[in-house]
């Protein structure tokens, strides 16, 4: 996808637009950056690469020489011409609202009013910038300092996602990796790729896809996407609509679950990957319905999906290329044997070759094995396989796995070697979610001490039996989790019930603690089992990155569907749900709640099946679900009421105002609202009374009441900056400027815009932030400075669309009604020189 497009006239083009391109690709990456001449193919088509380019830029630079108007024709400027790309381009630019930034070379000077079509005159509002010979770098830097306000999702290349997990050296499998290059090197770049490898557990389908994606990085500059479906293993597969939801993070969309159905995020999924040139990796899969969402639409991207299954109906409707993967050869198994056990492998070839046979010619057997043999002396290799033969004879009698029965004989031996506090660790691992975790939380499940269990998980992992995932976490291969979690099944070190009551306090309390640092305000609740569970952090960023961190296992324990634990599930949603509300993660929290309101109910909790249901609204509001959220809402407040809690019935009423406000009903909202106020003004709830003038303030305003909302929010203001909440001083300064601005107080309407900006920047609101510019737009456009509105309402639409909001689609409506009336102005400020 091209963010920055370079418009140029072809007497600049050695200069200027060549420099300009290649300092900008250096700093953004060159399939960022659009120069005709540089990012078109031979033989492409002219128009259709422009017009692609055009549709998806999110800044252009128009280059003005000397030169720029007269062109090789002085009687007639190009400009003129409705032929005219440089004309054509801005003129698209102009359509869709995208910012322009004229660069004025060598000392050229803007045209003037007069000079220009009226389809491309606003050109002439938009701030220039300077590019001269003699300080050709330190311009082009600065240019693109500017330029980086467009694009905050994708400012360099550091940003560029490298999701790929690291992959071991590969060992017969040249014909495959040769494969792969063939089947890309023969696609054409309009449309993407698709290669599907399919074999049994354990034969290397994910190494395979890995390594061919380190190998083929350096051709696919946006970047690699990578998502382990799990469709084959302990835990649920992932559903399309989550996998997206990482898809869109990693792309630049801070919070991809306001899109709320899976079609919408696909849609966008396939906005953001059309031209990109990335690999994605589509790992685990299970099924056709499971991948299709998450392929691109056009463009030359690359997916790799790798299954246990043919998927053959993703093969027929996409054409795709199908790899399947056999075991290795005999002897290539010994290769690998011998490239990781050392010579010692080699010193009894018939020994080596059988012990190959026995692992079926499975890398992930092979491994495992070849780390046993290390650790014994050269004479063994002939005991080992008998040792194996004699496992293989006893897991036989027990088993009807087929293909599976070679690696799970590896898997059964080699358990049988670990005892003591090495099986309590792989025990542990295989009780808790598959999705990697910290050697703290192994630690408490296992209940043993942390410095044994790292040195542990260091033997575990030298021996193929866990992995190292970065980031001090660990993980299994799905077939291996699998074993680990029948063989703790039936141990009692630990005790399956008591370690998962451990796993559940150690995640609770961590997240509880969590929660104290991110919203230091909020009730709580007393919370189950042992206090001293679970971690502790240094301040309130360090908490969120854990929360983010471990968000899919915090998800996926929610699952757990134990009546012994559902007083635990109930809390741990609520322990979440500011979490959730700051960084609008909607997914995790409309499953958490979910399955934390079944617990509640199945443990006849009514005070926690109301809160559950009010925090579940929440949510359904934030997603746009209103009347499933009024839903929610009414059978809180009518269960709050039966059990005498007035400050759940008043959240219940605040809660359900907002749904009428978003319905078009604000004077209903204001009635509720006013009656939860009164409860809150009795007990002195400033947080509660803080949020509700707030949310008054707006329905005073939808009512056109000015003055009124006025009030509300000074009051609002008032008391998030005496609690010292950030966000709450940017929600209520923005609603303030609204109302400042209605009155014509246009000094003040942009003094709490701009004291709402610098909140909303303290606090990392990007939402916040854009609500800010897009205020302070409207104060500049009632005070007449059109260009500034301008300017403002771009910066608003970019953090929008970085985080995924609909209101970037209101804003660009705002900048085409601007638009056209400064078509026709001519006494607006042309600005000539950069600031």
């Amino acid at each position: 996808m091209v963010d920055v497009f370079i418009n140029y006239r072809t007497a600049d083009a050695r200069f200027a637009a060549a420099a300009a391109f290649e300092l900008l690709a250096g700093r953004f990456g060159r399939s960022r950056v659009f120069l005709d001449n540089q990012s078109m193919r031979p033989g492409a088509v002219y128009p259709e690469q422009i017009q692609s380019a055009l549709s998806s830029m999110r800044v252009l630079l128009v280059l003005i020489g000397p030169d720029w108007m007269t062109g090789l024709d002085a009687e007639s400027p190009p400009i003129h011409h409705e032929s005219d790309w440089v004309r054509r381009e801005i003129r698209e630019a102009i359509r869709r609202g995208v910012p322009i930034v004229p660069v004025l070379l060598d000392g050229a000077v803007l045209p003037d009013h007069g000079q220009l079509p009226a389809d491309v005159r606003p050109m002439l509002l938009h701030q220039t910038a300077e590019v001269r010979h003699r300080s050709l770098g330190a311009d082009i830097e600065s240019l693109a300092r500017h330029v980086a306000r467009f694009v905050p999702a994708r400012g360099s290349d550091r940003n560029v996602p490298r999701q790929v997990p690291a992959s071991s050296h590969l060992i017969g499998r040249e014909d495959e990796l040769a494969q792969l290059d063939a089947f890309v090197a023969d696609a054409a770049d309009s449309m993407p790729r698709l290669a599907v490898i399919s074999g049994p557990a354990g034969v290397g389908k994910t190494a395979l896809a890995s390594w061919w994606a380190h190998h083929a990085a350096a051709d696919f500059s946006d970047g690699q996407l990578y998502v382990d479906l799990r469709g084959f293993g302990p835990d649920e597969p992932v559903a399309p609509q989550e996998a997206l939801s990482g898809f869109l993070r990693a792309l630049g969309v801070a919070r991809p679950e306001e899109l709320t159905t899976q079609e919408e995020r696909s849609a966008r999924f396939r906005t953001l990957l059309s031209g990109r040139r990335m690999v994605v990796v589509l790992d685990n899969a299970r099924s056709a319905a499971q991948v299709e969402p998450l392929l691109p639409g056009t463009g030359p991207a690359v997916v790799i999906v790798t299954s246990r299954d043919l998927v053959s109906e993703l093969r027929i409707r996409y054409t795709a290329t199908l790899l399947r993967l056999a075991p290795l050869q005999t002897s290539e198994g010994v290769r690998l044997l011998i490239a990781c056990a050392g010579p010692q492998a080699s010193r009894a070839p018939k020994a080596a070759f059988r012990l190959a046979e026995q692992c079926g010619g499975l890398p992930l057997a092979l491994r495992i094995v070849a780390e046993r043999l290390v650790s014994r002396p050269p004479s063994s290799l002939v005991e080992l396989v008998s040792e194996l033969d004699d496992e293989r004879e006893r897991f036989a009698a027990l088993s009807t796995l087929g293909p599976e029965a070679n690696v799970r004989t590896v898997f059964s031996w080699s358990y049988r070697q670990i005892d003591g506090d090495h099986a309590a660790v792989f025990h542990a691992i295989g009780l808790g979610p598959g999705r990697g975790v910290e050697a703290r939380t192994i630690a408490a499940v296992a209940g043993r001490p942390f410095d044994v269990v790292v040195r542990v998980l260091a033997d575990l992992a030298r021996a193929h039996l866990v992995t190292e995932m970065g980031d001090g976490r660990y993980g299994m291969h799905d077939l291996l989790h699998v074993y680990a979690g029948e063989v703790a099944a039936v141990s009692d070190d630990p005790p399956p019930a008591a370690a998962r009551r451990r796993l559940f306090e150690y995640y609770l309390w961590s997240a509880a603690r969590a929660d104290r640092l991110l919203t230091p305000h909020r009730v709580r609740t007393a919370l189950p089992g042992d206090q001293e569970a679970g971690r502790g952090f240094a301040n309130a960023t360090a908490a969120k990155l854990w929360l983010h961190e471990e968000e899919q296992n915090l998800v996926a324990l929610s699952r757990l569907d134990d009546p012994s634990l559902d007083e635990h599930r109930w809390q741990l949603a609520y322990v979440l749900r500011d979490y959730f509300y700051l960084t609008k993660q909607l997914d995790g929290w409309l499953e958490t709640h979910v399955n934390g309101l079944s617990a509640a109910r199945r443990c006849g909790n009514a005070y926690a099946e109301a809160l559950t249901l009010n925090n579940l609204g929440m949510a359904m509001t934030a997603g746009g679900l209103l009347d499933d959220a009024m839903r929610q809402f009414t059978e809180a407040k009518e269960i709050f009421v039966r059990i005498g809690d007035r400050g759940g019935e008043s959240n219940s009423l605040a809660n359900m105002a907002s749904v009428l406000r978003r319905q078009g009903n604000p004077a209903g909202a204001l009635r509720l609202l006013e009656a939860a106020m009164s409860y809150y003004r009795v007990t002195g709830s400033a947080n509660h009374i803080g949020i509700t003038l707030r949310s008054m303030a707006n329905a005073h305003l939808h009512l056109g009441q000015p003055a009124e909302a006025l009030r509300c929010a000074q009051e609002a203001v008032d008391l998030a900056t005496f609690l010292e909440f950030p966000l709450d001083i940017a929600q209520a300064n923005n609603v303030l400027g609204t109302a400042h601005c209605r009155l014509g107080g246009l000094v003040l309407a942009e003094i709490a815009h701009r004291q709402a900006l610098e909140m909303g920047e303290s606090c990392e609101s990007e939402f916040e932030q854009a609500w800010a510019h897009r205020g302070l737009g409207s104060v500049a456009l009632a005070d007449g400075r059109a260009a500034t509105a301008l300017e403002h309402w771009q910066t608003a639409r970019s953090l929008f669309q970085a985080v995924g909001s609909p209101l970037a689609d209101e804003v660009t409506a705002d900048i085409r009604q601007l638009v056209p009336p400064l078509c026709e102005r001519t006494d607006l400020p042309v600005p000539r020189q950069p600031r």
